[in-house]
């Protein structure tokens, strides 16, 4: 496959343009800063510069792509709500825009389970359900918006497909990880009670081996599908494998859920220590049903939990540890570069 990829300087876009390299396709990354991706030339990427909110940056990237995959996003909901909107949501309509231009006849967008986040619990979810309620926080109501987005223009000359992963961890993270290393050295892991609730995962490779399964299967267009990992975990289990793996303090219990999460709602937009979407991922059980991408995509989660934390110590070993992760560690997006960016392209 021609493949164009956006984010492939983050934690996500990384892993799937490794996965494209190694397969043998042909990748063009699209970076603000090619120096950024020199890792990905050395390896046979072809870089082309532009900026998300260029959407003729990227149609000129994306001329001749078969498949045009869009990963770049911002983890945190602690961005700013107006950054989240630049980024998730122009800068999906960006890219549908750019496809189109471009000639191209699919896309694969990387969304998230968040995009029906709320203060219920989420088991044997699959895509059929919904909320009746926007989704809780600025991130996940930026997600949301920017799939109905993607799917809405999905039509027969341009194919666009939404992955929904849930908790995405592996090799690579400096956005997540450093603030659990951060969290874990100060006393543990939190959680909110004593951890029993069920939480969706999905390692970083599993969610590249799905966006290769959508990007070739007839049935992908107009869809969107929950991809995780094989196992089902407590969040307990999960925060004990990670913190072993990394030689961290074992998770701690915390306050029940009925009791923090009111607190954080009032403390919403006065600088709560806590967000209440932050209390809402760790606090509530999800379990979404992966039969729909078995079935469509033809895809198959094969790597398992040790095995990806194995591979995730590995990678510590080699950056040079966690003090050397914690040095890595990604900031949130700059507002005032956005704005920049979005200026120069006459956004």
């Amino acid at each position: 496959m021609k493949v164009v990829l956006t984010g492939a300087t983050g934690f996500i876009g990384g892993a799937i343009a490794r996965r494209l390299l190694d397969r043998g396709d042909e990748l063009t990354v699209l970076a603000r800063d090619p120096s950024a991706a020199a890792s990905l030339a050395q390896r046979g990427a072809n870089v082309a510069t532009g900026s998300l909110l260029d959407p003729n940056a990227i149609a000129r990237a994306a001329r001749g792509a078969d498949v045009l995959v869009h990963a770049a996003g911002i983890p945190s909901p602690r961005a700013s709500a107006r950054a989240l909107r630049w980024t998730l949501v122009a800068g999906t309509e960006n890219v549908l825009s750019a496809a189109r231009h471009a000639g191209l006849e699919r896309v694969v967008t990387i969304s998230s389970a968040d995009v029906t986040l709320a203060n219920v619990d989420r088991v044997h979810w699959d895509e059929k359900r919904d909320l009746a309620q926007l989704p809780i926080g600025e991130r996940a109501r930026a997600l949301r918006l920017a799939e109905e987005i993607a799917l809405s223009t999905s039509d027969a000359e341009l194919a666009v497909t939404a992955l929904r992963p849930g908790w995405v961890w592996g090799p690579g993270d400096l956005s997540t990880l450093p603030e659990l290393v951060r969290e874990a050295r100060s006393g543990g892991i939190r959680m909110f009670g004593d951890g029993r609730n069920l939480v969706a995962t999905t390692y970083v490779d599993t969610l590249a081996d799905a966006v290769i399964a959508a990007a070739r299967a007839p049935g992908a267009p107009g869809q969107a599908y929950y991809v995780g990992d094989p196992e089902f975990l407590e969040l307990r289990e999960f925060l004990q494998q990670l913190s072993r793996t990394l030689t961290l303090p074992a998770p701690r219990p915390g306050p029940p859920f009925a009791l923090v999460y009111p607190l954080a709602v009032l403390r919403a937009g006065r600088g709560g220590a806590t967000l209440p979407e932050e209390i809402l991922r760790r606090a509530r059980s999800t379990l979404f049903d992966v039969q729909k991408a078995i079935a469509e995509l033809d895809f198959r989660a094969t790597i398992s939990v040790d095995e990806g934390m194995k591979r995730l110590s590995s990678w510590v070993n080699e950056v040079g540890g966690l003090d050397a992760v914690l040095a890595k560690a990604r900031p949130l997006p700059d507002e005032a570069t956005l704005e920049r960016e979005a200026s120069a392209a006459g956004a």
